[in-house]
């Protein structure tokens, strides 16, 4: 058996080694490409210890997505949005979201990638998309009902913005780097917050 790393404060401490060396490891080569026992040899436990508190490793995959999941802070009220103009609140939100998917885009990409052959994966995401999904909805709702947006499909206006911002992480880990090099989180963000407010705002700008 494999010392630990450094002293542990009990089982909840190796649960959390653990998951980070899984983090790491799928992170850097992937599902397929990695072991048990190297993830085990990471954390400094054995594998008996990493399947005691995980059962699999499907399991242990299902549990670092989540964990990138939970990480991210989706916002639970749309006032502080809603408390600015459409442009600078918009561009927060989308700003403040991509911002944060970034950081966990290589587990994030992971688990989107074997949530196509694990269930339990695409549950987790699944769960996640639709609660952002409905913050996002709920704030245009919001802004058609007190008149400062247009008239439009919002589930579908909704759904496009989602899409944009999730292909990105995964555009820039295929395209080439000339294609990368312009897709900046600065970049798109302006982009999408000019695109949108420009065709749905009734605002007047600088009002």
């Amino acid at each position: 058996m494999h010392g630990p790393l450094h002293p542990t404060n009990g089982e909840a401490d190796t649960h959390y080694r653990i998951l980070q060396a899984a983090l790491d490891e799928f992170s850097h080569n992937g599902y397929k490409g990695s072991s048990t026992r190297v993830i085990a040899d990471r954390a400094g436990v054995n594998e008996v210890t990493l399947f005691r508190h995980f059962g699999s490793k499907l399991e242990l995959l299902r549990a670092a997505v989540e964990d990138a999941v939970q990480r991210l802070q989706v916002p639970s009220e749309i006032d502080t949005y809603l408390s600015m103009s459409f442009r600078e609140g918009f561009g927060k939100f989308i700003s403040d979201y991509l911002m944060q998917l970034s950081t966990q885009s290589d587990i994030l990409m992971l688990g989107f990638a074997e949530s196509f052959t694990h269930p339990q994966v695409a549950e987790v995401l699944k769960r996640f998309m639709w609660k952002i999904r409905s913050v996002l909805l709920e704030y245009f709702t919001e802004l058609h009902r007190l008149g400062r947006m247009r008239e439009a499909d919002l589930p579908v206006l909704t759904q496009m913005v989602m899409a944009l911002i999730h292909g990105t992480p995964a555009m820039r880990k295929r395209a080439p780097t000339e294609v990368t090099s312009d897709l900046t989180d600065v970049r798109i963000v302006s982009t999408l917050v000019e695109t949108v407010v420009s065709a749905y705002s009734l605002e007047k700008e600088g009002s």
